[in-house]
């Protein structure tokens, strides 16, 4: 089978050469192209999904040997989100290749997003048939590394920062509430706040509560620089 154009460009942009095109022509094509007998993406996605959580699960062990399951849990949980395979998506190119109908043409932004984020778990779903795991794990780490260096600093920058403002001004560390906790189980939505011993205090939201700790740090360490300047 000859390659299309978008097959090509996506070959080029992972620098990886299909052996079976038909694995990256369906990964690329979406449940709205129902024109003809066209296959879709979706069993593709179901594959891929698996093999980016165990990719990322095994890396996430090896990286960080002295974490709890809870800190991994929440690493995990920020890396194989829709949100960051949309990401992803987009960092590699992915967006204008994919097959559409014109139904989803014009759908609102989270649902692109979604589409997205499906299409890179196939995308990786296919690689997996076509080379294996140890080929498909080292692309998933070649094109998630960037992502996973930051998950891992994000809560280090904020936290870890505030505590030792504190520290060095004699103050006692802040105290982290949950105040909700909102959605569906596969989508939650945390709101928790900080408050300091001088009753300063800000509110933060993420889809994890470690994550919206960190706002809620990242927030109040703005409000000190605010008051400080």
């Amino acid at each position: 089978m000859k390659n299309t154009h978008h097959q090509k460009e996506i070959s080029k942009l992972l620098d990886y050469q299909f052996k079976n095109n038909r694995l990256l022509e369906e990964a690329l094509t979406h449940a709205s192209a129902r024109k003809s007998s066209k296959v879709n993406n979706e069993r593709l996605e179901f594959l891929g999904d698996r093999v980016l959580g165990l990719v990322i699960a095994e890396e996430l062990l090896r990286k960080n040997p002295n974490s709890t399951e809870g800190e991994i849990a929440t690493y995990y949980n920020s890396l194989v989100k829709k949100e960051t395979c949309s990401f992803i998506a987009k960092e590699i190119g992915l967006e204008n290749l994919l097959t559409l109908g014109k139904s989803v043409k014009r759908t609102n932004d989270r649902q692109k997003d979604k589409i997205l984020g499906n299409a890179v778990e196939a995308l990786i779903g296919a690689i997996f048939l076509d080379a294996g795991f140890e080929i498909s794990k080292q692309l998933v780490l070649k094109v998630w590394r960037k992502q996973i260096e930051i998950v891992r600093d994000i809560e280090a920058h904020a936290k870890t920062a505030l505590q030792e403002f504190l520290q060095s001004k004699g103050q006692e560390p802040p105290t982290y509430k949950q105040i909700s906790r909102t959605g569906p189980d596969h989508d939650p939505d945390f709101c928790v706040e900080v408050v300091l011993g001088s009753g300063l205090n800000a509110i933060g939201s993420g889809s994890t509560k470690r994550m919206a700790e960190t706002k809620a740090a990242e927030q109040i360490l703005e409000k000190i620089k605010n008051i400080n300047e």
